[in-house]
């Protein structure tokens, strides 16, 4: 099982709504994805511009899969423009 966070950090002029709009197909169609056993996005209650991804995943190949599937590669870019210092990434195996 891997479980993967990715933080990231909205820029000045990035909205909430706008994270919203791009992932919540990138949420819902992840979720369907062969071996997802988990895919969230959270808001931080502690700074409203910052998000977390949680992932889990079957296994590496099922990961790698996803990170080439068409609603993960059209969004990754889109919201990438949106952070302040691109994604932060840490990857968990249990």
């Amino acid at each position: 099982m891997i479980r993967l966070n990715a933080f990231f950090t909205l820029k000045e002029g990035a909205s909430t709504e706008d994270v919203l709009a791009i992932t919540k197909e990138l949420v819902a169609k992840s979720r369907q994805d062969e071996g997802n056993h988990g895919y969230d996005l959270f808001q931080s209650t502690t700074n409203p511009r910052v998000f977390m991804f949680c992932e889990s995943w079957e296994n590496a190949e099922v990961l790698d899969k996803h990170s080439k599937a068409p609603h993960f590669t059209s969004a990754v870019p889109v919201l990438g423009a949106l952070t302040a210092d691109g994604l932060k990434i840490e990857s968990f195996e249990k």
